[in-house]
């Protein structure tokens, strides 16, 4: 069971058998090791209740939360069908800071520029 710090990509792994009389392995292949996220990050809003041309929205049907460890890189995606949900709790992180993003979908599928940016450090 590999132990904190020890998240790495170890190459060249070979399995092997001997019976006395015969021998037989797999090719090499390479395992990694990463560390599981116990933490969580918990976000907050106000629902949007304009377009970004300053009309009212009237037709909110989702949102969309982007994360990454930076400003500007967010390779993951949280995708919420309910317009009516205005909080999320984003868990399974690994210590680090975090940088989150969000839009709205109208139901036109239409979404909206990105919001300010949320920075969390997270233990």
């Amino acid at each position: 069971m590999p132990t904190l710090g020890q998240s790495a990509v170890y190459d060249n792994i070979t399995i092997s058998v001997s019976d006395g009389q015969m021998d037989d392995s797999l090719p090499a292949f390479a395992i990694t090791v990463a560390q599981v996220g116990t933490s969580s990050v918990t976000l907050s809003w106000t629902a949007p209740t304009q377009n970004e041309d300053g009309t009212p929205l009237m037709d909110l049907a989702a949102y969309k939360i982007y994360y990454g460890l930076s400003e500007g890189n967010y390779p993951n995606r949280i995708h919420i069908d309910n317009p009516g949900i205005t909080t999320y709790v984003v868990d399974n992180l690994t210590p680090s800071t975090y940088f989150f993003v969000s839009t709205a979908i109208n139901s036109s599928g239409m979404e909206s520029d990105f919001s300010n940016v949320a920075i969390k450090a997270v233990n």
